[in-house]
């Protein structure tokens, strides 16, 4: 058959293979100047409270933060990773702050986080029934939910939410 070849001869999508590396990684941060780490993140601690809009917080620091982790770890890829969790756990801990206002301006109640916990839960159920009769777990996750959506939708249609 023209152009068949077995599967291990073909090369794979997509590869993580800097990811092994990565205690070395997190090891060059041990290894560089003491006194470079100390500046890094003192800067990011006056960043922080120098501005009072959060978002000029989050730029200011981030693009700190992607000089600072190019210079100890060598590697963009490292850089941009490091980066991207520092953003989640500054929206993480923004959100945190602002809970209240953000509850009110996104109408969450208790209702509605018991509704999506629900969903998360019987998403859940469905999946681990799905495995155990031998359903691939990427699509069947995906097959899940849809089922779930699915389901939630339709309840919320016939029996609607009161105030």
């Amino acid at each position: 058959m023209a152009g068949s070849a077995s599967p291990e001869d073909s090369e794979p999508l997509f590869v993580l293979e800097p990811l092994p590396e990565l205690s070395g990684v997190i090891e060059s941060f041990g290894a560089s100047n003491p006194l470079f780490l100390i500046i890094g993140f003192g800067s990011a601690l006056f960043l922080l409270t120098r501005f009072e809009d959060p978002l000029q917080k989050l730029w200011t620091t981030s693009l700190g933060a992607i000089g600072f982790n190019y210079f100890v770890t060598e590697s963009l890829f490292y850089t941009m990773i490091f980066t991207s969790v520092y953003i989640l756990g500054f929206v993480v801990v923004w959100t945190a702050i602002r809970w209240e206002d953000l509850k009110a301006w996104l109408g969450i109640d208790r209702a509605r986080i018991l509704s999506i916990v629900s969903f998360i839960i019987c998403t859940w159920i469905l999946v681990v029934l799905g495995t155990a009769i031998g359903m691939p777990a990427g699509p069947g996750i995906v097959i899940c939910g849809l089922t779930t959506a699915y389901l939630w939708w339709t309840y919320y249609s016939l029996e609607p939410a009161r105030a």
